[in-house]
């Protein structure tokens, strides 16, 4: 199983990732946001002779526009979302499963409490983990049905039990961090030094600031 990942970044910190079978040359895109242009994605299609199959979304997003819409008119992709997941525009739902990307495996795994909806998908020595684990942090869980008792079991039941080297990559990072571990999340992210109840009482009293575009993000999102 040989792939490859190209990581795009907004002004704002907010990451998508194209990955692609080496061999095949299909390819799915994660997170795809507005304020990476659309042109900037097709033309890394074109240029390295791409098919793009498949666009998933981590979760909701609540903080930018999601362009799958314009992504998948562009190139006639199929839109994946979790079942939860309130848009209608998803092509297909997704639980806990597995897809075939040419000779790549794409493994899917629900893991709510940023919200009820999200999933992180891992390939390979790679995980793509939305707002569920971020780097030297984890997603709020104020909002959009987030529970912080289920992102505690997520992180824990469902991505510490990966290979301290597979690589992670989130859907934010506001220091230019390209990417982290499993290994190194474990060790230095401090929310994962708390104990259950320190982490559910910390998560259940962090009530920042609503992102600038919520209203709008989260409305235009969940059609």
């Amino acid at each position: 199983m040989a792939f490859s990942i190209k990581q795009f970044r907004s002004p704002r910190g907010c990451l998508s990732y194209i990955v692609s079978d080496t061999e095949t040359k299909e390819a799915l895109i994660i997170d795809p946001s507005v304020e990476v242009s659309i042109k900037e994605y097709t033309s890394f299609l074109k240029e390295n002779e791409l098919k793009l199959q498949f666009i998933i979304e981590t979760h909701t997003h609540a903080d930018h526009i999601s362009s799958a819409q314009k992504v998948k008119e562009e190139t006639g992709a199929k839109i994946l979302q979790h079942k939860n997941a309130p848009s209608h525009l998803k092509d297909r739902t997704l639980s806990e499963e597995t897809l075939n990307l040419g000779n790549t495996e794409v493994r899917f795994l629900y893991t709510p409490g940023h919200t009820d909806d999200c999933i992180c998908i891992l390939i390979g020595d790679a995980v793509f983990t939305g707002d569920t684990l971020l780097i030297g942090g984890t997603g709020r869980t104020d909002f959009q049905n987030g529970s912080s008792q289920d992102l505690y079991n997520s992180i824990w039941k469902k991505l510490m039990i990966l290979s301290d080297s597979t690589k992670v990559y989130p859907a934010h990072n506001y220091k230019n961090q390209v990417n982290s571990t499993i290994g190194y999340e474990r060790a230095h992210n401090p929310r994962l030094a708390l104990s259950h109840d320190e982490f559910v009482t910390a998560m259940d009293a962090h009530h920042p600031q609503k992102p600038d575009l919520f209203d709008t993000a989260v409305a235009e999102n969940s059609k």
